[in-house]
């Protein structure tokens, strides 16, 4: 489980276990030239024992890297990981996608006559930026994580075979854009 969880905050971790398991399955290889080159009690024993663990570990290593990889690049989210005080986009920026707090916990700030604003704190469960989604206005107002948070980032193309595939979810996502519409354009 923690390999997997390393894998997803860390796009090296994959890499280096297919490192480990071409490493394996050269130590098996080289098992196997002793074994030819001289076959003796021992080297049949060694072989034969140790040979099959190397490539079974080898395998189940790429299996495991193929399917996190399969899974990820079919997945309609990415994630990023983001810091105290981290920003994840300003107010004004042209944005393509939205976010959802996974964990964590981040505030939505307005610059209004060169005074920052916070106009809400979003918390797990919670999203954001979903304006960027339907319509080409920039941002509105600057994100930033108020402690370690991890968000899954969806982007616009994503966004729509997500309706396409879960009207509940249209229905909410729009009602949550028209209040938020509404509160904007009251407050100006």
């Amino acid at each position: 489980m923690n390999a997997i969880k390393k894998l997803d905050t860390d796009p090296v971790a994959s890499r280096r276990l297919l490192i480990a398991a071409q490493i394996l399955a050269l130590i098996a290889y080289g098992l196997g030239l002793q074994f030819l080159l001289r076959t003796t009690g021992g080297t049949v024993f060694v072989f034969s024992t140790l040979g099959p663990v190397l490539v079974g570990i080898c395998v189940l290593i790429l299996a495991g890297v193929t399917i996190h990889r399969f899974l990820r690049s079919h997945s309609l989210f990415s994630y990023e990981i983001f810091q105290p005080g981290e920003i994840v986009f300003q107010q004004g920026e042209q944005g393509d996608c939205a976010y959802f707090i996974n964990s964590g916990e981040v505030e939505v700030v307005v610059v209004e006559n060169g005074q920052e604003k916070v106009v809400a704190v979003l918390r797990e469960g919670q999203y954001f930026g979903e304006m960027a989604l339907i319509t080409s206005h920039p941002r509105n107002a600057t994100v930033r994580a108020v402690n370690a948070t991890k968000l899954a980032v969806l982007g616009k193309k994503n966004f729509l075979t997500m309706l396409n595939l879960m009207p509940s979810a249209r229905k909410d996502i729009m009602h949550t854009v028209t209040e938020r519409a509404m509160k904007t354009s009251a407050s100006q």
